[in-house]
């Protein structure tokens, strides 16, 4: 068993009542709520084999009490030019240049956002481009993040999904 430290969002404030039926039951959490928001965050300290093991038992935690999981924070995937810069050792420009496909081999992953006056990137694309395309030595980040905020966005989907098992074959294939 690893530790597994992560932290959850949850769709609403808990309730006094799921307050205290999630410290009941778990001594690996602390529950934040910022008041401009209707969320709340659970964060996770849990020992278990994977991040994915711990994630989903985390998961059917929060939904016991009656919250939904929205998605799993994930504050390192989405990043900047200026921190892609800084990740790789380049200049921002260069990386500006990489993203225009002006210098590079091209295909530079698209912002997750685009229209908004700072562009944010997904690490989890950048990465792998910086590597194989650039052929500079930058580390895989970890997937199972952006699987499980998928597969969480996916289950939220499904009841207004009028093929769900044709959208689920394409996981099984």
């Amino acid at each position: 068993m690893t530790l597994q430290q992560f932290a959850l969002l949850v769709d609403h404030k808990p309730t006094d009542d799921q307050l205290r039926g999630l410290f009941e039951r778990l001594r690996d959490i602390t529950v934040e709520h910022d008041p401009r928001h209707r969320t709340a965050v659970v964060t996770f300290d849990r020992y278990a084999p994977s991040l994915v093991d711990a994630i989903l038992s985390a998961v059917r935690d929060v939904e016991s009490v009656g919250l939904t999981a929205l998605r799993v924070r994930d504050d390192d995937d989405l990043v900047t030019l200026a921190d892609i810069a800084e990740r790789v050792g380049r200049s921002r420009e260069a990386v500006r240049l990489w993203s225009l496909g002006r210098t590079g081999p091209g295909g530079f992953p698209a912002p997750v956002d685009g229209g908004l006056s700072t562009a944010f990137y997904r690490w989890s694309q950048v990465a792998p481009w910086i590597r194989d395309r650039m052929g500079m030595p930058v580390n895989d980040p970890e997937p199972t993040l952006a699987a499980v905020n998928l597969a969480l966005q996916l289950r939220a989907m499904a009841p207004r999904v009028s093929r769900m098992d044709a959208v689920r074959a394409l996981l099984a294939a």
